[in-house]
């Protein structure tokens, strides 16, 4: 069961996302409508790919929302949005993983990060892959559960099943943004 903590983030999470979307939609529509058409023209579906694949493995807590607003804004269909960004979110898992696991062989980093997150690591040997998971659909930051799953040596077949759940939190949020923007006309 998911404790209520947990429940009011992730709502207030969704309406900070909603709320952002409509007041850019409202408040800098033309600014991100100019930005958008320049990202797309520029860097186009595989700029927005892998974007999202940078932002969701990187260790540095960083987010894919203004990048999907910026591929809808510059004239992306949400539903091409949607897939990108949920192909790019779901191959950060494995992508973080394999940062992780470099990280624990090649280099003294891993055991700064295994000190740095002992909680994590605590859950990850409690729960295994069913901990991925949740970090994956709830407000956990993912990267640092697929880092520190390569670091502790977690399957990469289960951290990449575990990714999966990427797929419905990413249509959430999409749907949020598409939402928000709307409300800007």
């Amino acid at each position: 069961m998911i404790d209520r903590p947990t429940l009011v983030k992730m709502a207030l999470g969704a309406l900070l996302v909603l709320v952002a979307a409509g007041a850019s939609g409202v408040l800098l529509r033309e600014p991100i409508l100019a930005w958008g058409a320049v990202f797309m023209d520029r860097f186009g579906l595989w700029g927005l790919f892998l974007g999202v694949v940078v932002s969701d493995s990187s260790i540095v807590p960083l987010t894919n929302e203004p990048l999907v607003l910026l591929a809808i804004s510059g004239g992306t269909s949400p539903w091409v949005a949607f897939a990108i960004t949920a192909l790019g979110s779901t191959l950060a898992g494995p992508v973080g993983w394999f940062y992780g696991r470099t990280l624990a062989r090649h280099t003294r980093v891993g055991p700064l990060l295994l000190h740095r997150y002992p909680a994590v690591i605590a859950l990850l040997r409690r729960y295994g892959t069913r901990f991925v998971a949740m970090a994956a659909i709830f407000p956990f930051p993912f990267s640092v559960t697929t880092w520190l799953a390569g670091l502790a040596g977690l399957p990469l077949h289960q951290v990449a099943l575990a990714s999966l759940w990427r797929i419905p939190k990413t249509a959430f949020y999409v749907a949020l943004l598409v939402g928000g923007w709307s409300l800007g006309g």
